[in-house]
């Protein structure tokens, strides 16, 4: 499975940062797991496919039709992409990033004890970054 951990750059219009954090793989789940093993809230997923809403559908998915790029900002302002029902409930249970930072400040020590590859600590200094600089943080898992 595939996952990209993604900041947001701004909640009106809601706005998905171009810089990402690729989890491909078997090592990039593990280190996804490791991270959410801390706090069950701290790092939540949501399918890509239940982010955009499709026109004229009642379900939260958009049947595969939504593909995120890596790399490139989102902008989901209502008129090119609107955001699903399902994906507006989602982010109102995202965590502050002042609540994020203060759980790794209580867990951080024995999780950067647990990481030893240069890429898994600079995955984690990135999302301490987003977290430091206000940015609320989720996991994007591609379809």
């Amino acid at each position: 499975m595939n996952y990209t951990i993604v900041p947001i750059l701004t909640r009106e219009p809601l706005t998905l940062g171009a810089e990402f954090l690729a989890l491909d793989g078997a090592e990039g789940e593990a280190w996804k797991k490791a991270i959410q093993a801390l706090h069950p809230t701290l790092l939540p997923q949501l399918k890509e496919s239940a982010l955009v809403e499709e026109e004229e559908s009642a379900f939260c998915t958009a049947g595969g039709l939504f593909e995120y790029q890596r790399g490139q900002e989102l902008v989901l302002d209502g008129q090119h992409l609107a955001l699903s029902h399902c994906a507006e409930h989602f982010l109102d249970f995202l965590l502050s990033s002042e609540h994020c930072l203060e759980i790794m400040e209580e867990k951080a020590h024995s999780f950067e004890k647990s990481i030893s590859a240069v890429e898994q600590q600079e995955r984690f200094s990135t999302l301490m970054r987003w977290w430091e600089k206000g940015y609320s943080v989720f996991v994007l898992q591609h379809n």
